[in-house]
């Protein structure tokens, strides 16, 4: 009896076809996975800057504050084009006591505006104490 073994060379079209089935699969997962990161990092670059230019603002605005400008506001150049700032200071507090009559509070609204009309506000408190200030003396 001389019996003659059938060698396979290759793979069939079944297995070629559920090959490329899971092989798409994965690849859908992939992209679909990539694609809701990038989604992600773009949302939260928005609120990173949002949030570092707020606290800029409240920066400038309690400078503002400390030079008696109780008002005012701008943008932040042509880096951060459409992004302005605005803030308004109300004095407050107990001038009665006699503790805290030399220190001035004052609480500072500082708004945000960002390029699509959405606005970010911060309220704070903040003081000025004449006996800390600072002043420039020059020369003449």
């Amino acid at each position: 009896m001389n019996c003659k073994k059938k060698h396979r060379n290759g793979f069939t079209l079944a297995e070629v076809l559920v090959a490329l089935t899971i092989l798409g699969g994965g690849m859908f997962v992939l992209v679909n996975a990539h694609f809701s990161a990038l989604s992600l990092h773009l949302f939260t670059q928005e609120e990173v800057d949002s949030r570092m230019l707020l606290e800029l603002a409240v920066a400038r605005a309690e400078m503002g504050v400390v030079a008696e400008e109780l008002s005012g506001g701008s943008d932040f150049g042509p880096r951060y084009p459409g992004y302005a700032y605005t803030y308004e200071a109300q004095p407050m507090g107990d001038t009665e006591n006699p503790y805290m009559m030399d220190i001035v509070f004052y609480t500072v609204t500082t708004t945000l505006t960002m390029p699509d009309g959405k606005t970010t506000s911060l309220q704070f408190h903040t003081f000025l104490n004449p006996e800390m200030s600072t002043t420039v003396q020059t020369q003449q």
